[in-house]
């Protein structure tokens, strides 16, 4: 079906294909690196859905000429069959897959602030609104909300012990959480795949698929897990990097809330999607019973 989809949306882009390669990062939409008969190098992807794509599309727009961003080439706004897709410029650079340097560390804390200091006007987001826009005063709020949508995804493949522990490790995060840093662009999946270098320099920040106007906290719970947490000093060289551009979040009170959040919301994910036996869900069930052990609750 994926490869029917391709093939179908390259030809309703009219789009002349010498060569095809799919990008492995992408853990929800379909993305494939094309190159062109004229040579040229550029990205197509299929989202998982319509939500995604319109999400993706109206970010790039406000985001363009702002950070290093791709360039939307090329827009199809879906049928019945396909959600859509969306053609966008190639970054000349490879995602951070290990060895990340203080440099590149104090390199991504910057980034992630600049996307944070961006201030978007709500009526730029126009029929987007709803779907990129959270009040400040509903996103903890909200934030619950996903959580409690996962419970009974985590039933599956969960004991009851686990998740009643983290239900009452939440409880106590979410009653001790300060104002929300408003209002930010958040990306929601800043995370090393999502981050391209050259020569030892960031030069791209790619997937906009989930990104929105919210609190600049949530960003940084996956940089504990795949930077802080295995190389050592990234995480001062990171928060140094982010204070050049502003200040930092209260990471003391919100960082062990969405470690749990994004974690437990994880293997709802996998449930949801079928893929409880790929690695992302074993990491994230492993991580969770580790924060649940650790707990004195």
């Amino acid at each position: 079906m994926v490869e029917k989809a391709i093939k179908r949306v390259i030809e309703i882009m009219k789009l002349k294909v010498w060569d095809m390669d799919t990008v492995p990062e992408s853990y929800s939409s379909k993305v494939c690196s094309l190159v062109l008969q004229s040579n040229e190098k550029i990205i197509l992807k299929i989202p998982y859905n319509k939500e995604k794509l319109v999400k993706e599309y109206k970010m790039l727009q406000l985001l363009e000429g702002k950070l290093p961003t791709p360039k939307i080439l090329d827009f199809w706004e879906g049928d019945d069959e396909i959600p859509g897709a969306i053609l966008l410029s190639y970054i000349d650079g490879e995602p951070i897959t290990h060895n990340i340097t203080d440099k590149i560390a104090y390199q991504m804390g910057e980034l992630l602030a600049k996307l944070h200091d961006i201030k978007i006007e709500k009526n730029k987001l126009e029929d987007t609104y709803e779907l990129i826009y959270t009040e400040k005063d509903q996103w903890w709020q909200t934030i619950k909300e996903w959580f409690e949508d996962c419970v009974e995804d985590c039933k599956y493949i969960l004991n009851a012990e686990i998740i009643d522990r983290c239900i009452k490790l939440f409880n106590f995060y979410y009653n001790d959480l300060p104002e929300p840093d408003y209002p930010s662009v958040v990306h929601m999946d800043y995370r090393p795949g999502n981050i391209l270098i050259k020569d030892s320099n960031i030069v791209g920040l790619l997937d906009f698929e989930n990104s929105r106007i919210g609190s600049a906290d949530v960003d940084f719970s996956k940089m504990k897990l795949f930077v802080w947490d295995i190389y050592s000093n990234t995480r001062e060289e990171f928060l140094s990097g982010y204070s050049t551009i502003r200040k930092l979040p209260d990471l003391e009170r919100t960082l062990p809330f969405y470690m749990l959040f994004n974690t437990f919301t994880g293997v709802g994910w996998c449930v949801n999607r079928g893929k409880t036996n790929d690695n992302f869900c074993n990491q994230n069930i492993a991580k969770l019973k580790e924060i649940v052990k650790k707990s004195t609750l």
